[in-house]
């Protein structure tokens, strides 16, 4: 007697429903995760998009991109000049600044404003920052940047030491994982190794690898594991 009238076959509809669905979930999938481009993230501050914007398992790869390239300090270009208040003098964004500020100061040519790569790429949730956002563009205070950096716990010096931790390979966790797996491969060889010579010499001797008693309290263990240890 056959099996089959037991169970419910399945319609030929039902087949496809469940290849549609699967298919669906997969190319959602392969959609939540782009391999990105270095060579194509925006250099001016003032056109990229927010770092929350990419995929949760890209950004470090972008933050390191960005990194590596290091801030966008423009030298041979128009720098706008602008009236503040009713102070005649003309004032514009000095380049000389990049030299004071070299590792984090920006400035964007398409907004005519000054923004931090710290802050961009590690910016704390909450708050306001003008050298995120729109930038920084009142060229009359110029101790605005200082400020910007602020004391040791400030959210700029936060987002700078997570910027150094992330350009280190040291504390990268491929390289960690990396390390392990190489000390792990060690230990085990030296115990694969250790255990193959016990095993030999007991088989030339022709003794017994077990004993009686084989707990930790025991004061022989058998041959085997008192050769091992």
């Amino acid at each position: 007697m056959s099996l089959d009238k037991y169970f419910k076959r399945k319609s030929l509809e039902d087949e496809e429903s469940i290849k549609a669905s699967s298919h669906v979930t997969q190319s959602s999938s392969k959609k939540s995760h782009i391999e990105i481009n270095p060579d194509t993230l925006l250099a001016d501050p003032g056109l990229r998009r927010p770092i929350y914007e990419y995929h949760i398992n890209d950004r470090d790869a972008i933050r390191r991109a960005y990194l590596q390239k290091g801030p966008c300090q423009p030298l041979h270009c128009d720098f706008p000049q602008k009236q503040f208040g009713n102070i005649s003098t003309l004032r514009c964004f000095n380049p000389a600044w990049f030299g004071a500020y070299p590792t984090w100061l920006e400035y964007s040519i398409a907004k005519d404003a000054a923004f931090c790569l710290y802050c961009y790429l590690f910016k704390s949730n909450g708050g306001v920052d003008s050298f995120v956002g729109d930038g920084f563009s009142n060229w009359k205070k110029k101790e605005r940047f200082d400020l910007q950096i602020g004391k040791s716990n400030s959210s700029h010096n936060a987002a700078r030491i997570k910027c150094e931790n992330l350009i280190n390979e040291k504390q990268s966790i491929m390289t960690l994982l990396s390390e392990q797996t190489v000390k792990s491969q060690s230990d085990y060889r030296t115990r694969l190794n250790a255990s193959i010579e016990c095993a030999r010499f007991l088989l030339h001797q022709g003794l017994p690898f077990r004993g009686h008693d084989e707990c930790e309290c025991s004061s022989n263990q058998g041959n085997y594991l008192e050769l091992l240890h």
